[in-house]
Order: C-alpha cells, then sequence, then structure tokens
C-alpha cells in the first residue's frame, strides 16, 4: 500500500469509530478478513448475504454454506422475500468516507434495508478502493462508475434493459428495471444494531477513481468480472413468480 491508502485507512478506521460503530479492525487482505469473519460467526447463526461483488469475489458464501450455517437467500436473487430474518447481515457498502459515513445506493432495497434495521448484527466488509473523500465523492463515484458498469454487465449478461446498460452512463432515468432507486446514507452507528466494520487493505468489489492509473482500475474491473462469471455458472433458475 501506499503512504496515501495508509492514511486514508487509519483515518476511516479512526472516524468510524469516533461514529459509534461497535468494532471497526483493518485487516491486511482478502484472506485475513475471510478468516476474521469465519471466527465470529457461530456455527448455528443464520447469516442474510446481501448482493455484493465483495462476497462472491472472496468466497465468503460457499464457505459459511460448507461449514453448515445456514445462509438466507437464493444465491444470485438475495432478496430473501420469503419473510425469514437473518441473525446477522453480511455485506459490503458502495463507500465510506474519511469522516466516516457509509453510502450505498440500492434497486430493491433489501440490502440497504436490512444495513439500518433488523438484523442483530451486521458485519461490512470493504475494500480500500470504496474510500472516498465524503458524501459528494461517494454519489459521484456510484452514479458515475459503479451503478454504470453494473448496469452494462447486466445488460450483456441478463439482458437488463437501462440507459447505463446501453452506453455506460448515468441518465437518472425513469426505467421500471433502474438499478439505483433508493440512496442511503449512514451517518453513525444505528441505535438497536450491532456492527463489525473490517476495512481490508486491498482492492475489493467494484469501484475506483476514475483518475487512477488504468492498471488499477483494470484489475479490479477484472476481478469484478471473474466473480460475476463464476457466479452466473452456478445460478439456478429464478425463483417462479
Amino acid at each position: 500500500m501506499t503512504v496515501k491508502i495508509n492514511q486514508d485507512i487509519n483515518t476511516v478506521v479512526k472516524s468510524l469509530k469516533a461514529n459509534h460503530f461497535d468494532i471497526v479492525e483493518f485487516v491486511k487482505d482478502a484472506d485475513s478478513v475471510v478468516k476474521a469473519v469465519l471466527d465470529i460467526i457461530p456455527f448455528e447463526a443464520k447469516v442474510d448475504i446481501g448482493g455484493s461483488m465483495t462476497l462472491r469475489q472472496i468466497g465468503l458464501r460457499d464457505m459459511l454454506t460448507g461449514r453448515g450455517i445456514k445462509v438466507i437467500g437464493v444465491p444470485g436473487y438475495e432478496t430473501n422475500n420469503s419473510g425469514e430474518q437473518g441473525d446477522i447481515l453480511l455485506s459490503s457498502s458502495n463507500a465510506v468516507t474519511l469522516d466516516g459515513k457509509l453510502v450505498n445506493v440500492d434497486g430493491v432495497g433489501n440490502r440497504v434495508a436490512k444495513m439500518v434495521f433488523g438484523p442483530k448484527k451486521v458485519i461490512l466488509i470493504i475494500g480500500q478502493n470504496k474510500i472516498v473523500s465524503n458524501v459528494d465523492e461517494a454519489t459521484d463515484r456510484i452514479k458515475n462508475v459503479i451503478a454504470p458498469y453494473h448496469g452494462m454487465n447486466l445488460g450483456r449478461t441478463v439482458g437488463l434493459k437501462i440507459p447505463c446498460a446501453a452506453d455506460g452512463r448515468c441518465h437518472d432515468c425513469k426505467s421500471p428495471q433502474r438499478i439505483c432507486n433508493i440512496t442511503t446514507i449512514i451517518h453513525r452507528k444505528p441505535v438497536m444494531t450491532e456492527y463489525v466494520i473490517f476495512i481490508v487493505g486491498q482492492d475489493l468489489g467494484l469501484g475506483w477513481d476514475p483518475h487512477w492509473p488504468e492498471v488499477r482500475k483494470k484489475r479490479i474491473s477484472s476481478a469484478y468480472l471473474a466473480a460475476w462469471q463464476k457466479e452466473m455458472a452456478s445460478l439456478p433458475p429464478p425463483p417462479s413468480k
């Protein structure tokens, strides 16, 4: 890691703690965060998986089910409309600001709703590439990098027909298939929810600064696409309506 990344990670960890999130830890890489998460999830827990490329990338869902831990939600369609409540929500965040705010955009709302209220514990795994200066930068990154890139991939793989899937640009569209309908900013820890946040010294999931070197952006996008392709290969048919 560069000196700047180190400084940003230290700042984010201190800010999240100052914002009363219960446990905030830095871990050096994906292997370390997998071990840390598995160490704190009891075998009898019911774990709700929020739609997250980070989790798909590091393989945590498969490791949980391999241990016999109950994972709620259908892989690839993690909306969990069954009404069953998990003890733990395991997810990531679209962005985390230097002053310790969590910024997220969702199409369905299942992920962001549960991050705010519901499960007793929320565990978030946030790669260093998700760190931004402030809420404005987070919103800009989500609108102009994350959502359009994800939209283009959904257009190619599942035929989603939204403007950003066609050209990779946010149109603030009114499409019924729009993937960014709800925005949440968690300024401080929600009062009744326990939080464990791992800031990882590795790029994980989708998101980058457009000004970063092309080699870094390519590495992030390639890892995202590899995880997505693996997910699609194992995807069951969509639940019947």
